[in-house]
């Protein structure tokens, strides 16, 4: 009997465990240090990469990196005063991965805030992700898939998600490009978002409730 106690405790320890170190509010170079990992709720993230391009370079102490969690949904922030004017452009290659604690990871969510497009300026977050696995054996074993937002003058895509099996880690790499025209076009970007899905807040208090009531029904069984 002190055993299946044992056991139903070590689940319900695991299952509200954290990784780590916490996520914190920070300039993104912070985030590029070697082997760094920090966590949110039950999600972990580590292997931060960034690069950037173009005419009008954005480097990544001025991109500000803000932890996320919503009622269900846990991921990072990142805004940046992006924008270009006249015959400029801006590319910036954000990527990270997400590793699942005691749940799984079934839904990632993209958005893009603050967007701005005058003339034939255009700003686009091409998100390629890898459920399964990682980018770094070319997401072998893994399902890829790609996330796209847009905004120019006839188009307005701000929000994109997939859903996919659950997996225990989730790999992305956004490509954040923004390019204006000649003739006073431009174009802006404050604020990218990746979300990702976590089980519901009532999730463990079930799991808890489901696994005393499991212990007393083996206990009363155990002593007729």
């Amino acid at each position: 009997m002190k055993t299946i106690i044992l056991a139903l405790f070590l689940v319900l320890a695991s299952a509200l465990s954290a990784f780590g170190s916490a996520c914190i509010t920070t300039t993104y170079d912070n985030y590029l240090v070697p082997n760094l990992s920090c966590g949110i709720g039950d999600l972990g993230f580590n292997n931060f990469f960034y690069s950037t391009a173009g005419t009008d370079l954005m480097p990544p102490a001025s991109v500000m990196v803000n932890p996320v969690t919503n009622q269900y949904d846990t991921g990072l922030l990142f805004n940046a005063p992006w924008g270009v004017q006249s015959g400029q452009s801006q590319d910036s290659l954000v990527g990270f991965t997400v590793t699942a604690g005691s749940g799984e990871i079934s839904e990632l969510t993209l958005y893009m805030f603050g967007a701005g497009a005058v003339g034939t300026g255009q700003v686009s977050v091409a998100e390629t992700y890898c459920a399964g696995d990682t980018f770094a054996d070319l997401c072998a074993n893994g399902i890829e898939g790609t996330l796209f937002t847009m905004l120019n003058g006839s188009t307005s895509i701000l929000h994109a998600s997939a859903t996919f099996a659950p997996v225990k880690i989730v790999d992305v790499m956004k490509d954040i490009e923004l390019t204006a025209g000649r003739n006073g076009s431009a174009s802006l970007l404050s604020g990218v978002e990746n979300l990702f899905a976590v089980p519901e807040p009532g999730s463990m208090v079930l799991l808890g409730a489901g696994s005393l009531a499991l212990a007393g029904a083996l206990r009363r069984k155990l002593m007729l």
